[in-house]
């Protein structure tokens, strides 16, 4: 979390301006408010969504089938919901 504020400059100078590329967050806090009280700390310019709105089977199992999910972690999923790269902040 330290380095969304510096990765924030990255997308939008990188990400925000390439039609190829969106980057999700995927929020785990424990509520929306403390979600956005985050995002608004560094003024967050990609969109978030909370871990309860997606289908768990469609949108985490895939990518972690052991349910172990490290904090934070970035995945590179293709048009097709294909992974193409994996990292951690």
């Amino acid at each position: 979390q330290k380095g969304a504020p510096q990765f924030a400059e990255t997308y939008k100078k990188d990400i925000a301006t390439n039609p190829n590329l969106e980057l999700i967050h995927l929020s785990f806090d424990n509520s929306e408010e403390d979600a956005t009280k985050w995002a608004k700390s560094f003024d967050q310019p990609w969109p978030a969504i909370m871990q309860e709105d997606i289908d768990q089977d469609e949108f985490i199992t895939p990518f972690f089938p052991d349910g172990r999910i490290g904090f934070p972690t970035y995945i590179l999923v293709d048009r097709e919901g294909k992974e193409v790269a994996r990292g951690k902040a």
